[in-house]
């Protein structure tokens, strides 16, 4: 009860206060360096399809299946990245949220290598698979740890850190590509590939030092060292007590306890309606962010593309830092459906344009185009980038969040490979066309949003439930945090409206 207590009377109080440390904040940009192990080697790529010596030395330029080898090359990234993330969800419950990244980091360094010494096309194809495997696991898993230390007023800020390290691993290989196509010599395109394998190296050499998430220790029995990673990480100088390092832990360690009691498979997820609400939305989310055109419209090219394309992204990194001020701001659902409401827009527009303007010299008009895909980015970084990653890790208990963050990224994968595909014989036979079903499904991602998403603002994890119709967990939950009994001892009748409004006002406070 003097759990119960504290949250009573303190609430008001407590959710003013910052709870997390510049120890929390080093260790999130830090962790950030696997964020960035994704992102630099799937940006990289579009750099080295446009150095003309790495299309020499592959055979790229007068191969006559070239086309066909250039869509393995990517679409194998994206193969390998589906079974990432599904080893991601084994490896982060089996052996921690560090080793998940640390096997994810160990392979993207090994993978780099070889890609760097490739002496054909045949053998660049096959570890662009494993490039891929190992860059999806820490693009899982890290969105995945942050979440699970952050505090509940302060999540989305500190998460979305991670969509900024990832766009940095962008905006460095968009430079880095484009500062060697300058350098003349046959074989220019291995320095920004050899680059890939700085990030994980240092990752791999700090990460013992960081903390393992307290959520994956209590599921192990590590009570003892849950308490202080919380202790450390949620410290304030005006609490001298650790009142709320304290209730946090508790609320951490009962819920834990009554997750043990729970089934943990992908038959389960799919065949009880409340995790399938969860692995619905997750699913859509990420097939609606993916079909809006953001990673088609960002290719490789010639050197004009990418000029425009270092400027893309390096938008996109300044407009994600700007998202953190205000995504602990804003209503969740309502902060995605406004960003798949603006990329529509612009996509409307784009469409318009291109379909009047793509091949005449109204420099208005085709500047007015490029104002749009720029307009398209800063939308997509603010409203939609960061928030996919925190808003997955808050809608999924914690028995069940990495399946959570494997069913999301696997989604992704599987979709940017269908649509990267056709991307290029849909440009050539149906031009502007194409922008159509980016339109389309950027709008549905807006009203699903309104409709199937629930808001998460503000909300501790072990509190989530009754959103998705477990009101019965939150209860059971509630009562046992406040000492009515044990998981065997509860009973599972229904109890009055009342009392369940009562307690989750407390979560609610808290």
């Amino acid at each position: 009860m003097a759990m119960l207590k504290r949250m009573e009377s303190g609430s008001n109080v407590e959710h003013g206060r910052r709870h997390f440390t510049g120890f929390s904040i080093f260790c999130i940009f830090f962790m950030g360096l696997g964020s960035m192990s994704y992102g630099y080697p799937a940006a990289i790529i579009g750099t080295t399809l446009g150095q003309p010596s790495f299309l020499t030395y592959m055979g790229l330029d007068t191969a006559t299946n070239a086309s066909q080898l250039i869509g393995a090359i990517t679409a194998l990234f994206y193969a390998g990245g589906l079974v990432g993330s599904f080893c991601h969800g084994w490896m982060s419950n089996r052996f921690g949220r560090k080793a998940s990244i640390l096997g994810g980091a160990l392979m993207v360094l090994i993978s780099g290598a070889l890609l760097t010494a490739s002496v054909n096309v045949g053998m660049f194809i096959v570890f662009r698979f494993f490039n891929g495997w190992g860059a999806f696991q820490p693009l899982c898993t890290v969105p995945l740890w942050v979440t699970e230390i952050a505090p509940p007023t302060r999540r989305g800020m500190l998460v979305d850190i991670h969509a900024v390290m990832l766009n940095l691993g962008y905006v460095v290989a968009g430079y880095i590509g484009l500062g060697f196509y300058f350098y003349s010599g046959g074989n220019q395109w291995r320095g920004p590939m050899a680059l890939q394998m700085l990030f994980p190296f240092i990752l791999i050499c700090g990460l013992w030092w960081m903390p393992e998430s307290p959520r994956w220790l209590l599921s192990k029995d590590r009570a003892d060292e849950a308490r202080a990673v919380v202790q450390r990480l949620h410290v304030n100088p005006t609490d001298p007590n650790d009142h709320f390092a304290e209730d946090e832990f508790d609320q951490m360690r009962r819920q834990i306890e009554l997750d043990r009691t729970f089934k943990t498979s992908y038959k389960e997820i799919f065949t009880r309606p409340s995790y399938r609400k969860r692995a619905l939305i997750t699913m859509i989310l990420t097939y609606s962010l993916m079909s809006s055109g953001v990673l088609v419209i960002n290719r490789f090219g010639t050197l004009d593309v990418l000029l425009f394309l270092t400027g893309w992204t390096s938008c996109a990194f300044v407009f994600n830092i700007v998202a953190i001020a205000f995504v602990d701001r804003v209503p969740r659902n309502r902060l995605i459906a406004l960003g798949f409401f603006v990329c529509t827009c612009t996509l409307v527009v784009e469409a318009a344009l291109q379909a009047n303007f793509l091949n005449s010299n109204n420099k208005g008009a085709l500047g007015a185009a490029v104002a749009m895909t720029c307009l398209y980015v800063v939308s997509y970084s603010l409203f939609l980038d960061g928030p996919t990653y925190f808003y997955i890790g808050e809608i999924w208990p914690t028995h069940l969040r990495a399946q959570g963050y494997s069913l999301g990224l696997g989604m992704l994968c599987l979709t940017q490979i269908v649509w990267s595909q056709a991307a290029p014989t849909a440009f050539a036979t149906i031009g502007w066309t194409y922008y159509i079903f980016f339109v389309i499904f950027a709008a549905l991602g807006c009203v699903a949003s309104l409709l199937l998403f629930p808001d998460t603002l503000h909300k501790p994890l072990e509190e989530t439930a009754a959103m998705f119709g477990d009101e019965e967990e939150v209860v059971t939950f509630q009562r046992y945090a406040a000492g009515k009994g044990g998981l065997e001892g509860v009973s599972n009748e229904k109890p009055p409206v009342t009392d369940c409004e009562r307690t989750q006002d407390v979560a609610n406070a808290y």
